[in-house]
């Protein structure tokens, strides 16, 4: 829905402040604090990936506040209940800690699934059958998409659709697929996406 977008960030590296703040080599996990009392962590590895950081700009401006000004974390490949926004506070952590949504049953690292979506046509859009055309997105996170595929009969048979080369490793592709002997009917439109790996 419009809880995914693509955005040019600008921050300092994680890892950077990590060794800055010298932090002990054994430690397992880090924990990212927000002004509004959210937590959550992730382990030492992913966030002494280079790709990782703490941004303070937004699209060439200053972070919005709903994009958590003055400065949040950056973590590409992880869902947005990972990159904490607002943030006050970072800690090295214990192998057992849990951030707030990991407490409540819900991915400890939240690695990125791979998806794939239709946008045009719209459901139940009327189209002449001879102009079927497809079009939408699919992502993976860092994996990137190798293969977008599409269906109009509910999965019997797949075309290769085309998608455009991804803006960076982290962003998704726009698939498109034009479909000039499709028959009349309802037909049952579907896509699926491969990843990088």
């Amino acid at each position: 829905g419009d809880f995914i977008s693509n955005a040019l960030w600008k921050g300092v590296p994680l890892k950077y402040i990590l060794d800055m703040a010298e932090f002990d080599p054994t430690v397992e996990r880090v924990s990212f604090w927000a002004s509004d009392g959210y937590y959550d962590s992730f382990p030492i590895d992913i966030a002494r990936r280079d790709e990782v950081m703490v941004a303070y700009m937004m699209n060439g401006e200053p972070l919005p506040h709903e994009h958590g000004y003055p400065a949040r974390i950056i973590v590409p490949g992880l869902y947005g209940m990972e990159n904490v926004k607002w943030l006050t506070r970072i800690e090295p952590q214990p192998s057992d800690f849990r951030g707030y949504w990991q407490k409540r049953g819900w991915a400890d690292t939240a690695i990125v699934m791979t998806m794939s979506r239709i946008d045009k046509p719209a459901s139940r859009d009327r189209i002449p059958f001879d102009e079927v055309e497809g079009a939408g997105v699919a992502f993976a996170g860092a994996r990137g998409i190798s293969r977008v595929e599409v269906s109009v009969d509910d999965g019997k048979s797949w075309r290769d659709a085309d998608f455009s080369p991804a803006l960076s490793p982290y962003t998704w592709v726009l698939w498109r697929l034009n479909w000039p002997d499709a028959m009349p009917g309802e037909p049952a439109l579907k896509v699926r996406a491969t990843d990088g790996e």
